[in-house]
């Protein structure tokens, strides 16, 4: 069974549209959701974020298995069956955790100029894509269907904050990478799909 990746802008509806898809289109009912966004991670007046995570339950069925793996989706996905069926949604909490977790080992040690630096940011930069391209290519060999949801951010304007534009680039290259593996690319726009890759089922 393929791995298929849904993209979208934030509050696009491609999280509902990948739910709808997973039950309607390839008739699965029995899922393992794997949630990178969790209450843990927010803020207790972020009333906004903490309603659109009361609506993704709601709207979530009662069989289905939630599994809150903000650090480590990847061990997760891998640890399971391979024939069981998954829904990765939100890869931005992800990648935002692990730039952050890179960041701490960045500065946990002084660097003699800032030639060294770039060079260092540029080995963690391959060594990540390098991680992300095993991952992907491992499940995409999974027997079950994996869906993975992932924002596109990248149509706005440059930014010029370093580590937001880090953010970017790094999502931007995760969804580069797994639109490769994937068997299908579905761009949802307004709750509606872009078949970018693959046959529409």
């Amino acid at each position: 069974m393929p791995l298929w990746l849904v993209m979208g802008g934030i509050s696009s509806g491609k999280s509902a549209w990948a739910e709808k898809f997973i039950i309607g289109n390839l008739k699965h009912h029995q899922v393992e959701y794997i949630a990178t966004l969790d209450e843990s991670l927010t803020s207790a007046d972020d009333w906004v974020l903490r309603q659109k995570l009361a609506e993704h339950r709601m709207r979530r069925p009662s069989g289905w298995t939630l599994w809150k793996d903000a650090d480590n989706p990847f061990g997760r996905i891998l640890k399971l069956p391979p024939t069981a069926v998954v829904l990765w949604d939100g890869v931005g909490p992800y990648i935002a955790r692990y730039l952050a977790g890179l960041g701490k080992n960045d500065e946990s040690h002084e660097l003699q100029n800032s030639h060294s630096r770039e060079e260092e940011q540029m080995d963690l930069y391959r060594e990540m894509k390098n991680h992300w391209d095993e991952m992907l290519s491992r499940i995409s060999q999974r027997t079950a269907d994996t869906l993975i949801v992932s924002e596109e951010i990248g149509l706005g304007l440059i930014p010029t904050n370093r580590d937001t534009n880090e953010f970017i680039r790094s999502l931007g290259n995760f969804n580069q990478i797994a639109a490769h593996y994937a068997a299908a690319v579905i761009f949802v726009v307004a709750g509606l799909p872009l078949w970018i890759k693959g046959v529409p089922q």
